[in-house]
């Protein structure tokens, strides 16, 4: 893949304040999500600063949404569409970091209010939640994470080295269930070998097995044919 580069202190021509055409051709615009200016800004924020992005997110607040929609539809679409301009050689390499590192910094920020109601009512229920193995992108993972502890529950996050680490960690404490985040073909194709395992380790008889990630996008029905008890692709409607 050849990356472009490009001042930041000068946006690149249809990056801010795109034209109709551009934002139309975004492939990851999902109902509900902030206006594509808006989502734009807060991408351009985070390429700038952490205090840069915390500000756009005060403008959201103030405009009247609450932070589960500023997750669900700001952040997470700003995320993708930091991928999308790296795929179009409209970042480099170390700006995108710049700019998913700044992203994640807010999500951590916010953080203590956001999980706060979860915390004045813990529900008694564990969740073990698994990266890809060796995944450097866990800011998906971390975000679901968040919604589960906002709604009480006790949540372990793992980036696992592989499959087996996932299994010992089943193996070692009560789980009510656990989540895996599958990005890959090859992850899929593991996945009927390995799956059942989960259940024959787990101290749990009634574990409960969830699957997100891409290709809870792109093949769910290959996903629900595994025996999974939820495929999905929002966070809300997750915990839901």
């Amino acid at each position: 893949m050849t990356i472009g580069t490009f001042n930041l202190s000068r946006p690149p021509p249809g990056v801010f304040g795109m034209d109709s055409r551009l934002a139309s051709a975004w492939p990851f615009l999902e109902e509900g999500d902030f206006a594509p200016t808006e989502i734009e800004r807060m991408a351009q924020a985070c390429l700038g600063s952490l205090d840069a992005a915390l500000v756009q997110v005060e403008q959201w607040r103030q405009a009247g949404h609450d932070l589960e929609d500023i997750y669900i539809h700001g952040l997470s679409p700003c995320a993708r569409l930091l991928g999308h301009w790296w795929r179009c050689d409209i970042t480099d390499f170390a700006q995108v970091t710049i700019g998913s590192s700044n992203l994640q910094r807010v999500l951590h920020r916010l953080s203590p209010e956001f999980c706060a109601p979860g915390a004045d009512r813990p529900r008694k229920l564990s969740l073990l939640l698994a990266t890809e193995p060796q995944s450097q992108h866990t800011m998906g993972a971390f975000m679901l994470a968040e919604f589960f502890r906002r709604h009480g529950w006790v949540v372990q996050l793992l980036t696992p080295h592989d499959g087996e680490d996932v299994l010992t960690h089943l193996r070692r404490d009560w789980f009510d269930a656990v989540a895996l985040s599958i990005s890959s073909d090859r992850q899929l194709h593991h996945l009927p070998q390995w799956l059942p395992r989960l259940r024959e380790c787990a101290p749990n008889p009634q574990l409960h097995v969830l699957v997100g990630g891409p290709m809870a996008l792109q093949a769910p029905a290959a996903l629900q044919a595994l025996g999974v008890d939820l495929a999905a692709v929002d966070a809300r409607q997750t915990v839901n």
